[in-house]
């Protein structure tokens, strides 16, 4: 009995999966565009006009994209550069984050120091 080496859902789509969720979300965001000028323009009781418009909008956005040489061979290398990328680990992360932040508070003492210092130089001298 062989084993079941079928992909599902979003495994099968690999890093096509992120350039058919940028298409969504870029139309999302001209839909909500459309929808939000529409109802300044034309006022509140046009709302079913306004989500009709943006909802085509919306639609027309992604196929106008989806359609255009350019804009697919973009979206579709800035996929590919970002499937390249090699994501740092939890550990590594967690190790990043710990350094900034011990940095911060040593630059932050070290700068707390230097202005009590200098306040302390400049009434020395003004008081003189």
């Amino acid at each position: 009995m062989q084993p079941d080496t079928r992909m599902t859902g979003s495994l099968q789509l690999g890093a096509q999966k992120y350039l058919y969720s940028g298409y969504f979300l870029a139309g999302c965001i001209v839909a909500f565009i459309v929808h939000a000028v529409t109802l300044k323009v034309l006022g509140e009781r046009y709302d079913t006009h306004a989500t009709v418009g943006g909802l085509v909008g919306g639609l027309a956005a992604v196929i106008f994209a989806w359609k255009n040489d350019r804009v697919r061979t973009l979206a579709q290398e800035t996929v590919d550069e970002l499937s390249k990328v090699s994501w740092p680990t939890r550990e590594e992360t967690y190790t990043a984050t710990v350094v900034v932040i011990v940095t911060s508070i040593v630059s932050s003492v070290i700068i707390f120091f230097l202005d009590k210092f200098w306040s302390w130089f400049t009434d020395l001298i003004y008081r003189s």
